[in-house]
């Protein structure tokens, strides 16, 4: 049997040709009745539309960008990276579209990988981590009329930039009040410094915790150093550094990890409720038990990957941002 036609799906389907063309560039203002019965005529007869044909048809390439800095090794190379890029990638090909991954790096030639895929328009959108969310980046994707989304919250001073979150805020608000909730009352936080000044997500965890405790009249107590825990070693020497410590927060799992090996088991971990943004999958071997809240990565991903679909196709009412709830793990 030749290959099916258009015409002749439109035929077996009773509509028109338009109306499985639109069926096959994944138009929404279809009904799911006739959507159904296009899409079930196109597997039975095993038509698959052809992307080349698709796209000069219709001006564009059916394909999504994600750009990453792949100098940043120790981004690149945590594994919730790969749960932001499974829900993206969940999304893009339930939308029968393919996913193009590249580096903002300088090359050979005059313009990079990422500056050559906007300005050749070798995408139909893209999706950047906030890491790359610069002035340069956001006037090359305006300047090109480029649909984009940030991973990650805003840094620039323009306001028309979609991005998606977690609200970290509210992590390191749940966070801490579920320590309270557990009777703890001295409550520490691991922030590390300048970490905390560079990245977003950390003072927003900052904040978070801040408000918890200013609710509750109590402390905050920030340090900067696991060895700023030494203190606490003898009763005589914590006495007169203050009240001794019943929880402690890290806000990154390498923060989490230094503790744990601080002075290879020291004896005030016992004491201490530890808690971390996000589970993972050693921690059920863990000699102490670690408290958390569960954030959805796969789930960030996917809003991202939505958001930008809705901008691909000039959809009313996107929103401007997202962010994410968390909640206590278990």
């Amino acid at each position: 049997m030749s290959k099916i036609t258009i015409q002749e799906i439109a035929i077996l389907a009773g509509v028109n040709k338009a109306t499985v063309s639109r069926v096959i560039n994944g138009n929404r203002n279809i009904s799911e009745k006739t959507r159904k019965k296009v899409e079930d005529i196109m597997k039975q007869y095993n038509y698959v539309p052809n992307s080349i044909a698709r796209g000069l048809a219709t001006n564009k390439t059916f394909t999504v960008g994600f750009c990453f800095d792949y100098t940043n090794k120790q981004a690149y190379a945590n594994p919730f990276f790969y749960k932001v890029l499974q829900g993206i990638e969940e999304v893009v090909y339930d939308r029968d579209h393919m996913f193009l991954m590249m580096s903002d790096h300088d090359g050979k030639s005059d313009r990079s990988t990422f500056e050559r895929v906007v300005v050749e328009h070798r995408v139909d959108g893209v999706i950047i981590p906030n890491t790359l969310l610069n002035e340069r980046n956001y006037e090359l994707l305006a300047k090109h009329n480029m649909p984009f989304v940030v991973s990650g919250e805003n840094t620039l001073p323009q306001v028309d930039v979609p991005w998606v979150d977690i609200d970290n805020v509210q992590a390191g608000r749940v966070l801490t009040e579920h320590l309270l909730n557990l009777g703890c009352r001295s409550i520490m936080i691991y922030a590390g410094g300048s970490a905390a000044l560079r990245d977003k997500f950390l003072s927003d965890r900052l904040t978070g915790y801040r408000e918890a405790m200013r609710q509750h009249h109590l402390e905050a107590q920030v340090i900067e150093h696991a060895d700023l825990l030494k203190s606490f070693h003898d009763p005589q020497e914590y006495a007169s550094e203050g009240q001794r410590p019943d929880a402690l927060i890290c806000c990154t799992h390498e923060q989490l990890f230094e503790i744990l090996d601080w002075e290879n088991g020291n004896p005030l971990l016992a004491e201490l409720a530890l808690a971390t943004f996000d589970s993972f999958p050693m921690s059920k071997y863990l000699k102490y038990p670690v408290h958390f809240v569960e954030i959805d990565l796969e789930m960030m991903g996917k809003q991202a990957a939505q958001m930008l679909f809705s901008l691909m196709n000039k959809e009313p009412g996107v929103p401007p941002s997202i962010s994410i709830r968390t909640q206590i793990g278990k």
